[in-house]
């Protein structure tokens, strides 16, 4: 199933490029009122028009930018070993395909590690008025990218299986 290997090598830059995206930008959080819209992230929050980078953070943000370093290079250790699949099958005697299949589940567990702490931590808040703070669309990417990358795990392992 040699065949497999251009749709896993797309899945896996598709979920690279979600969990670039969700880690860079700054719409995890939005709070909206009548006279103040602001969002953050994981590096900055802005009101209305200004922006402040985070002096210091919380534990839970520091275990969500953590996990999500981890799955970033889990992700490009998946991704350029499909890339290498394509010239030569195996390094030593470690099969590349093995390899990006691992580092796939491997981004795609640390991807959800790092998104349960941060939602747990707003979903358990006493004092975050209801219906003013949701989650944006830097979050949504960050999630989308968690079952994109065992998808990618599960199509990669189904080249293993090739006659």
């Amino acid at each position: 199933m040699a065949s497999l290997r251009i749709p896993s090598t797309i899945l896996a830059l598709l979920s690279l490029l979600l969990l670039l995206a969700a880690l860079g930008s700054d719409h995890w959080l939005v709070a909206t009122s009548r006279l103040v819209t602001s969002y953050s992230g994981l590096w900055k929050v802005c009101v209305n028009s200004g922006c402040w980078t985070f002096a210091s953070v919380p534990g839970y943000i520091e275990a969500t930018r953590a996990f999500l370093f981890l799955a970033l290079i889990n992700g490009f250790l998946s991704f350029f070993a499909l890339l290498a699949s394509f010239f030569r099958s195996h390094l030593s005697s470690v099969s590349l395909t093995l390899v990006s299949a691992v580092g796939s589940f491997s981004a795609g567990l640390c991807a959800m590690i790092a998104l349960t702490v941060y939602t747990g931590e707003f979903t358990g808040a006493v004092n975050v008025p209801p219906g003013q703070v949701t989650f944006g669309w830097s979050f949504g990417l960050g999630w989308a990218s968690f079952p994109l990358f065992l998808i990618t795990g599960v199509v990669t392992l189904r080249t293993l299986r090739a006659p």
